[in-house]
């Protein structure tokens, strides 16, 4: 290979203590790649019987043991730059090394001139540092803290300030809370604003609403996340709606038939709730009508559905009188009214006659949004509800597969078809929205794009839930041309009828109103159901 290919240079290794290369004087690397550039030139003539040049090897010095030899520093240069630019890539290089080692020691002696400082004096108690005491973390030294008497001999609060009071005695039994640990930035209330709560166990149950609770179609945290915001409002509505709820469900969880945390909750909020009721409490109406909404709910579940009626019926005495715009303590309470199973009667004659007669008005609803003129005024009537739009998968007859992992299928409420239930209030709650708006083609139209917006807006097209799907339509978030306060009520009393119904039948009932929601004649007619419906047992 001839000379003029020959690399000029090859990586040079820089101590980091000197200037040299490998431990030599940055005279002798300059020598040394003088000797190599003016050898390489003299290497370059034009006569071919020349001797070939010779290249000097460079001699490396032995390598010592010591610290400095171990941490050289290597750069590389570019073979095409004179002897000149190679210094001087390497020393620029070396040089902000060197400042990155000075600014590096430099910040680590301040961080420790700052460590050694004493602790400062405040004039207010600083909060102990502890944390439970478990296998699994290393126990942490308190701070430290003054003295309480006097510090130089000035009292603890020269300011005047009132000092920390200790938390409240225990009740019943339950321990205090514990004091602020180095866990409490992973708790859901790091501040302690949860009303009502006194014990981790307390803060366990919470916990258990906001991440455990789900139902067959997943966890619906839209509506568990407005419950929860809404009782934190007062400390029974948090006691009656969400600790009672969630020990009684605990308990049915983990099979236990005599759970005294859940029967001294109950006791609790049974109490409040009588103190409230009779003015005693100083609970306003929307509290009180949500903490019974709450005791209607776990009692319908977990207790005596005949105490769950008598709940059920304050609250609606209380909120029947409203109208206006839908706040979440209504909606909640159409929300139970709607999912509580009531327990098996006979259906009235009244009753049944009420069922025959709305579907009767679905079919002729369905007649009049059929013809050409009014498909042409309002074309999304056409799509609305058929296979290929978003409100499908909620309105549709099953399979219904769930959305909850399997590991965490244990935490679905046992005993409660809620899905299938609020899917007919929604068909309900729809089929009478229509007909309320049928003399304006403008007002339906605006009904069905806000259907569509609110089912992608959720993502219940993806992850249908049918429970999410009836709660957003009681809230009624459209124009208010649109609204009608007797909507919801209307819907549960027919829900009520619905419930008392065969199954067969209720199967047969949401067929023949979905059906009629897509336009298409039922397979089976209206008349088919009310001769079965009326016809002798």
């Amino acid at each position: 290979m001839s000379a003029d290919r020959l690399p000029l240079a090859e990586s040079t290794p820089l101590d980091s203590s000197t200037s040299g290369v490998r431990g030599t004087s940055s005279s002798e690397s300059e020598q040394q790649l003088d000797e190599l550039t003016n050898t390489l030139s003299s290497g370059t003539s034009s006569d071919p019987s020349q001797i070939p040049v010779r290249i000097r090897r460079r001699r490396h010095l032995p390598m010592s043991d010591d610290q400095s030899s171990r941490n050289q520093i290597f750069y590389f240069v570019d073979s095409n730059s004179s002897s000149r630019e190679k210094r001087a890539h390497v020393m620029r290089h070396h040089v902000q090394e060197k400042r990155r080692q000075r600014k590096s020691s430099h910040s680590r002696a301040d961080g420790d001139r700052r460590g050694s400082r004493p602790l400062r004096y405040s004039p207010w108690p600083h909060k102990r540092t502890e944390v439970d005491n478990h296998d699994d973390y290393e126990s942490i030294a308190p701070q430290e803290v003054p003295n309480e008497t006097s510090i130089n001999g000035h009292s603890l609060i020269p300011f005047g300030l009132p000092p920390v009071q200790s938390p409240p005695e225990s009740v019943d039994g339950y321990q205090s809370p514990s004091p602020v640990t180095m866990l409490d930035a992973s708790r859901k209330d790091p501040f302690n604003s949860l009303p009502g709560v006194y014990s981790p166990d307390d803060q366990e149950l919470a916990d258990y609403w906001t991440n455990r609770l789900t139902y067959w179609s997943g966890q619906n945290k839209y509506i568990k996340d407005l419950v929860f915001k809404a009782a934190m409002s007062h400390p029974l509505c948090f006691q009656a709606v969400i600790l009672t709820y969630c020990a009684r469900w605990k308990a049915q969880l983990y099979n236990l038939k005599d759970s005294k945390e859940a029967q001294y909750h109950l006791d609790k909020a049974v109490k409040g709730v009588e103190e409230a009721r009779i003015g005693s409490a100083g609970v306003d109406e929307d509290n009180l009508a949500l903490a019974l909404s709450g005791m209607s709910l776990h009692e319908d579940r977990f207790g005596d559905k005949q105490v769950a009626r008598k709940y059920e019926d304050q609250a609606v005495e209380i909120l029947r009188s409203r109208s206006g715009t839908q706040s979440t303590v209504e909606v909640f309470m159409h929300y139970v009214r709607y999912v509580m199973i009531p327990p098996p009667m006979e259906m009235s004659e009244e009753g049944k006659r009420w069922l025959v007669s709305f579907l009767h008005a679905a079919e002729q609803l369905m007649h009049q949004h059929s013809t050409p003129s009014y498909l042409e005024s309002v074309p999304q009537r056409r799509t609305a509800f058929q296979m290929d739009s978003p409100l499908f998968p909620l309105l549709s007859s099953g399979p219904r597969p769930s959305q909850v992992p399997q590991d965490y299928r244990m935490y679905v409420v046992r005993n409660a078809p809620t899905q299938e239930i609020t899917r007919t209030a929604a068909l309900i709650y729809i089929t009478a929205a229509l007909w309320d708006l049928a003399a304006s083609e403008n007002k339906t139209g605006r009904f069905l794009n806000h259907l569509h917006h609110l089912v992608r807006l959720h993502n219940l097209d993806r992850y249908p839930a049918c429970e999410t799907f009836i709660w957003l339509l009681l809230e009624e978030g459209y124009g208010a041309d649109l609204k009608e306060s007797e909507r919801g009520w209307s819907t549960g009393e027919l829900l009520k009828m619905h419930k008392q119904l065969r199954p067969d039948l209720q199967f047969q009932y949401n067929e023949i109103l979905f059906s009629l929601l897509m336009l298409h004649p039922p397979i089976r007619g209206i008349d088919a159901f009310e001769e079965e419906l009326l016809g002798p047992i």
